[in-house]
């Protein structure tokens, strides 16, 4: 018994050493083992990583928050409140549309506190896009990336005027790409999804990346409040030719097709509507006096090219129809009772819905 009790207190007084001296064997460790790869960059310091396509990365998020900010505005207006990003230093700010409809005055607050009234205001509902113009000079721009680069799972914030309490940052993932949906008679498309939270009051802030970079514009309307974790952002590839024309233009006009109720064909569409091909988009409705109703197109039609270009999903027949001229004419090729067809439409200019 005395030889068994003077082991046991061997045996104690081993594993204290082992403890004390942080020798690991996974019991007494409160950290697991360190298992991150070495580093052949400094931690803090900038760099270019071959996976991001030359993009300069910063070292953190408080790095990238710090270099978006001075640029992110608050919108204030009889509305409500709203936010904004600096896209050129003479003034220009972008927004969304849906931030000053019906609004009187529209105010804008800087980063370093100084408040102005938005002068001219140029806004697009069909993108839900609007731009603002205030009598300032100098000011900080925010960089802008690519929407196009993103991943799932890749990590993004969102930075603005959260609930009129001043400029602050969420982050969250990227959860899907390529969204489409309808609000209020808004056809969004190309939309980033993210569980980053969006509350009243971001509406129009950048989505931004780890470079600090605009990769998406904030859109706290879409958020439904029965719903967790879902957000989305209108990506900045899809608003930047909307933000060129409404700055060079002050407004935009639209072709229009005149198909209605779209629905990108798949294997679960093909089947639910009984088509016979599993790729395109199905038509459901075209509007009277429309090209596409005088070039003879109906509802089931589902359309395959746009002046033989394949066309896919929703999204992309909407960037092709925009990438049009009003008057012109496409050669669209559609499937209508196994067959396919081409016929000559003439875009008219999309009315007010």
């Amino acid at each position: 018994m005395r030889e068994h009790a003077a082991r046991l207190s061997t045996l104690i007084l081993s594993l204290m050493l082992v403890s004390s001296l942080g020798i690991g064997c996974g019991v007494f460790d409160e950290r697991p083992p360190d298992t991150t790869p070495p580093q052949t960059t400094p931690a803090n310091s900038n760099f270019t990583s071959p996976a991001n396509n030359g993009v300069q990365e910063l070292a953190s998020w408080t790095a990238a928050v710090e270099k978006i900010k001075p640029s992110v505005v608050a919108i204030e207006t009889d509305t409500g409140s709203a936010s904004g990003w600096i896209i050129d230093s003479e003034g220009i700010i972008v927004t969304n549309q849906h931030v000053i409809e019906n609004a009187g005055e529209v105010g804008v607050m800087l980063h370093d506190g100084n408040y102005y009234t938005a002068e001219k205001i140029f806004a697009d509902p069909v993108t839900d896009i609007a731009i603002l113009i205030i009598d300032a000079h100098g000011l900080p721009v925010a960089n802008i990336g690519s929407s196009s680069d993103l991943r799932l799972g890749q990590p993004v914030a969102v930075v603005g005027n959260a609930l009129g309490l001043g400029i602050s940052m969420k982050g969250g993932w990227v959860s899907r790409l390529d969204v489409s949906t309808v609000i209020e008679g808004r056809d969004l498309y190309g939309l980033i999804e993210t569980d980053a939270a969006m509350n009243p009051g971001n509406s129009g802030g950048p989505l931004i990346n780890l470079s600090g970079e605009v990769i998406g514009i904030a859109n706290a309307k879409l958020v439904d409040v029965v719903v967790e974790g879902v957000a989305y952002a209108i990506s900045i590839d899809s608003a930047l030719p909307i933000i060129d024309r409404l700055i060079e233009d002050g407004e935009i006009a639209y072709p229009f097709l005149g198909v209605q109720g779209l629905i990108t064909v798949d294997q679960a569409v093909a089947s639910f509507y009984e088509l016979d091909v599993e790729q395109g988009v199905l038509i459901l409705d075209v509007a009277s006096g429309s090209g596409a109703s005088e070039a003879g197109l109906e509802g089931g039609d589902v359309l395959l090219e746009v002046d033989q270009e394949p066309i896919t999903t929703v999204g992309e027949l909407v960037q092709i129809i925009r990438s049009k001229e009003i008057g012109q004419t496409i050669a669209v090729t559609y499937h209508r009772d196994g067959e396919e067809h081409t016929v000559n439409v003439t875009l008219t200019e999309r009315p007010d819905f």
